[in-house]
């Protein structure tokens, strides 16, 4: 007797990542898309695993647009960078602006200090503004640590710290032992901080949105 005659094997095409990144993104031609979907009824795990995947990234890609600025905060920030550069200054990077993250549900309504925290090639420049109760004055707080060295070598020591008006000079100091510095200033409009080492080209930081008197009226409110 012959033996039983072998089952004729189903070779299963599958569509390409390609196919099924364009599947999730709705860029595929409308037949296409039929056949896909019958490929994906038919019960294709394999592809049905693909395109789950690209839907999952197409979702996060979709979600990024919520992280946009608002239109009017980077308005005001571009306008503030025109304001209040006195002179050229050496390349710097904002790295945190407290006004920029959400503010917890308890605290809203009032105005809390404002910190900044910019990076430059040879420092690190945290700083941090905040209003006195009563009246138009404020503090200004700092610390200047290097990008190199370990612990308390990273001070820097001696810095001179200038805090101007537009170009106008309002306070100075420099910084200690810890590289920390700490001055106060009347209600002002156009606020920057210049630091600088020795005879070397001045660092000079706006500070964003700081108007020391009308933060102290918010406050009271």
């Amino acid at each position: 007797m012959y033996g039983a005659l072998p089952r004729a094997e189903v070779v299963v095409k599958h569509f390409s990542e390609a196919d099924w990144a364009d599947f999730a993104r709705k860029l595929v031609a409308t037949d296409t898309k039929m056949t896909m979907q019958l490929h994906l009824d038919d019960g294709c795990k394999t592809c049905a695993a693909t395109l789950q995947l690209w839907q999952s990234v197409y979702t996060v890609a979709a979600a990024e647009g919520a992280f946009t600025p608002p239109s009017d905060v980077v308005r005001v920030v571009k306008s503030q960078f025109a304001a209040v550069a006195p002179q050229k200054s050496r390349g710097f990077r904002l790295l945190f602006d407290s006004r920029l993250e959400p503010v917890p549900a308890g605290m809203r309504g009032s105005v809390a200090a404002q910190q900044f925290l910019y990076e430059t090639d040879e420092y690190y420049i945290d700083l941090r503004v905040e209003p006195h109760r009563g009246g138009d004055r404020s503090s200004l707080v700092g610390q200047v640590l290097s990008r190199t060295g370990k612990d308390k070598s990273r001070a820097a020591q001696g810095l001179a710290v200038l805090l101007q008006d537009g170009k106008r000079s309002i306070a100075g100091t420099s910084t200690n032992e810890f590289g920390e510095f700490q001055l106060e200033f009347d209600d002002a409009k156009s606020l920057c901080v210049s630091v600088r080492q020795g005879q070397s080209e001045a660092i000079v930081l706006p500070l964003y949105g700081i108007d020391a008197k009308s933060a102290e009226n918010k406050r009271g409110k």
